[in-house]
């Protein structure tokens, strides 16, 4: 099963709240996972910086295989260069784009606040 975590809330408490419900799942023994996606957009995409107090949980998801990506429309929209990001995030054109096309192709989706 193919998952997409979608989150756009901007608090350090909620963006958390989203790395974690990923964390629980890859731990999860009894759920078979092909794919995970973390898709960031709206306000949540400044704790996806290298500079974030979560970066090293960002980092530890992509390397363990968890597709991270971030809205290019919202890191443009509030002045974040695509460098500033923690290594290995993929950027997308839109978040919301990103979310149909992961649910056309049957990904079950999961909005965190």
């Amino acid at each position: 099963m193919n998952v997409v975590f979608h989150v756009s809330s901007g608090t350090l408490a909620e963006v958390r709240h989203a790395t974690n419900n990923v964390r629980n799942l890859l731990g999860d023994e009894t759920t078979e996972t092909e794919t995970v996606t973390l898709l960031a957009n709206g306000d949540s995409v400044y704790f996806f910086t290298a500079d974030s107090p979560i970066a090293d949980s960002v980092e530890s998801l992509v390397e363990v295989g968890v597709r991270v990506r971030v809205c290019r429309n919202s890191i443009t929209g509030r002045d974040i260069d695509a460098g500033e990001l923690v290594e290995g995030i993929e950027l997308v054109p839109s978040g919301v784009g990103e979310v149909v096309k992961r649910q056309a192709a049957g990904d079950a989706y999961v909005k965190v606040p």
